[in-house]
């Protein structure tokens, strides 16, 4: 996750998120290639997420020394999840936040319930069996 060094991993980031909401969800780590298996439009059905290969790996290979040579101090990243929840949460808070999507109505490209579904019906099919 670009940002100063040892900030965050992605897996604490996304923890954060779950503590930040009191969110019951459970973090699956799915392989890429099932993504592709479903053809799960990159960025915008799964924010944050690029297919990989040499054209998406210049998007998380920036880098903060300049700014962190410069004076920058970076806010540990779990303060400014459990802010932007705080923010998300308060009243007119998701309005304000999500006013700019609203245009996109039955076509919002996110995951679909069914295409998220099928998605983890896959990665489970590839998980080890237990006895």
């Amino acid at each position: 996750m670009p940002g100063a060094p040892d900030n965050a991993s992605w897996g604490d980031y996304l923890d954060a998120c779950v503590a930040a909401t009191a969110g019951r969800a459970e973090l699956v780590y799915i392989d890429d290639q099932i993504f592709l298996d479903h053809d799960v439009e990159p960025w915008t059905e799964l924010p944050l997420w690029l297919p990989p290969g040499p054209q998406s790996a210049a998007a998380w290979a920036t880098s903060c020394a300049k700014a962190l040579a410069a004076g920058l101090h970076c806010r540990p990243v779990t303060d400014s999840i459990r802010d932007t929840a705080a923010w998300l949460f308060a009243p007119g808070g998701e309005r304000e936040a999500f006013e700019d999507y609203r245009h996109f109505g039955a076509s919002t490209p996110f995951l679909s319930p069914e295409k998220e579904q099928a998605i983890l019906t896959a990665h489970a099919a590839k998980q080890p069996q237990t006895q």
